[in-house]
């Protein structure tokens, strides 16, 4: 005699609810990890910028004294090391998780250029000569730029000089990147600026070395 098996409804109910519970729960830790990730980054873009605030109130005290350059020097490279651990965080939301938050990477453009424009009164002031590069790309219609992301930083890291690194994505519609697009003439990504000069299109990482290293 052959034996049918019953199927046990409630069992299979109970195995499909529990399964819904764990997927719905693991959507919801994610998006508590990924909002904790921003809430943490927002922070991280606040106290930086108290930080540049009280360069520029110390930069205005003293004027074009250099008498506290190894101040400004050692504070400006500790935040610049900030700043671009924020923008790593912030391509990794962005690229991985597939998180994006305008906003705050429009604080993060403020924060960069304030950054920028202290290095390069830093320069001025104290002699410094650093080479300041800004990459400028976007995240549309741009084959390039992600290739150009990975050129820049393997030139910055194996050239001799000291290179201080910003990027700005042109397409999010940032006043602040917006402003230095206009300043520096850019008109296509992804377009370098190298110590004030503006090198459209794309570049292997042995041109951008080279730039960098006749850099005045």
């Amino acid at each position: 005699m052959v034996t049918q098996r019953k199927i046990s409804i409630p069992i299979y109910a109970t195995a499909f609810i529990i399964s819904l519970i764990i997927f719905v729960s693991g959507i919801f830790v994610g998006r508590l990890i990924t909002t904790s990730g921003l809430e943490d980054l927002s922070q991280d873009v606040s106290d930086v910028s108290q930080r540049v605030a009280s360069v520029q109130i110390l930069l205005l005290m003293e004027g074009n004294s250099s008498a506290f350059c190894p101040v400004y020097s050692s504070e400006l490279d500790s935040i610049d090391e900030n700043v671009e651990v924020m923008g790593y965080k912030l391509s990794y939301l962005e690229n991985e998780q597939q998180v994006s938050d305008p906003e705050l990477k429009k604080q993060y453009f403020v924060l960069q250029a304030e950054s920028y424009l202290l290095s390069k009164k830093i320069n001025q002031v104290c002699g410094d000569d650093a080479v300041l590069l800004i990459n400028f790309y976007s995240n549309e219609d741009c084959d390039d730029c992600v290739q150009q992301g990975a050129e820049v930083l393997q030139a910055r890291d194996e050239s001799d000089r000291k290179v201080k690194l910003y990027s700005f994505d042109g397409g999010i519609g940032s006043p602040i990147a917006d402003a230095f697009k206009k300043q520096y003439k850019i008109s296509r990504y992804p377009s370098l600026v190298i110590n004030e000069k503006t090198y459209p299109g794309y570049r292997t990482s042995d041109q951008i070395k080279a730039i960098i290293e006749e850099a005045q």
